[in-house]
């Protein structure tokens, strides 16, 4: 039997929450670890009373139960100690129920520092000798904690250690990988913290990655020379991704000279288009408009969408 016993995105999320919370609420985290104990032992001594209670009640004896002093003393001690571990219990339950709630508040910056982990351990996707401990990154996240701003404003304190952690993290991976794969890091690093803020249209991100992967040949007619074989291909699947891309293909086809006019820009990727397309989609979804059209510049239109996102 083999056993994966490698941490997961929501396992070190649970880890980095204990932390943060310890590192900004000690004394919740203390409060959180002393009640875990003190239910764990009342669950155990009433599971050990009612063994106890089994065990007296299956001995054998001639004496009848109401004239059995011994036993009567046990029951009238379980019962006692009984009652009191249950009223312990329910109090520790209200008292759980509001410690997580103010615990839940530092959830989004272990969730930022979880996903941050799974970004640089994915380098060694590219080049095995890129391999990162937990035990390192826990350095780098504490770090984080201590280098951060205080703010007396919560959200305002939770925000800046994000932001710190993200900056110290991102310089942590690019002290040690290749200038060649910085880029790559960083689109990953952001579409990653998108992705875990439920930012990212993973249909969209899949195009701009792959393209039209389909193999029937292209029905429709291309229009313009300047357009590309692949790049009309891939305009049929965008048109189909989203509804903000509905009648790209319409603008494209009756508006060639303004569309051409921007095909010949030496910057594209900052011009105004046609039909108002530069209100109506993202810096993330430029990017997809730029990989059909002008494929050249899409390492510049990344690093715009890098620095535009964060």
């Amino acid at each position: 039997m083999i056993i994966n016993f490698s941490v997961t995105m929501p396992g070190l999320r649970d880890q980095l929450l204990n932390e943060v919370v310890q590192y900004e609420r000690p004394e919740l985290e203390e409060a959180r670890k002393k009640l875990v104990i003190e239910t764990s032992q009342n669950k155990t001594t009433l599971k050990q009373l009612e063994d106890t209670l089994l065990s007296e009640l299956a001995k054998d004896s001639d004496v009848p139960l109401v004239d059995n002093v011994p036993l009567i003393e046990t029951l009238n001690t379980a019962k006692s100690k009984s009652v009191e571990i249950s009223n312990a219990l329910e109090v520790a339950a209200v008292t759980t129920a509001d410690i997580q709630a103010n615990r839940e508040n530092y959830r989004g910056v272990a969730w930022r520092g979880s996903i941050l982990f799974f970004s640089i351990a994915g380098l060694s996707n590219i080049e095995s000798m890129y391999e990162y401990s937990l035990a390192s990154y826990m350095t780098v996240f504490m770090n984080a904690l201590t280098s951060s701003r205080k703010d007396n404003i919560l959200a305002n304190r939770l925000r800046i250690i994000k932001d710190r952690l993200t900056q110290l993290v991102y310089d942590f991976a690019c002290m040690g990988i290749f200038e060649r794969h910085k880029l790559m890091y960083s689109f990953q690093m952001i579409t990653m913290i998108m992705d875990g803020d439920g930012d990212l249209n993973k249909i969209e991100l899949d195009f701009f990655l792959k393209g039209n992967t389909s193999l029937d040949a292209v029905e429709r007619k291309k229009p313009y020379k300047w357009i590309s074989d692949n790049g009309w291909k891939d305009m049929q699947k965008l048109e189909t991704i989203g509804e903000v891309w509905n009648g790209i293909i319409h603008s494209i086809e009756s508006k060639g000279k303004e569309w051409l006019a921007v095909y010949d820009l030496d910057e594209p990727e900052t011009a105004e288009l046609p039909d108002d397309y530069s209100k109506k989609l993202s810096k993330f979804q430029l990017l997809l408009l730029m990989r059909v059209i002008r494929p050249d510049r899409v390492i510049n239109s990344i690093k715009n969408f890098i620095a535009a996102q964060i």
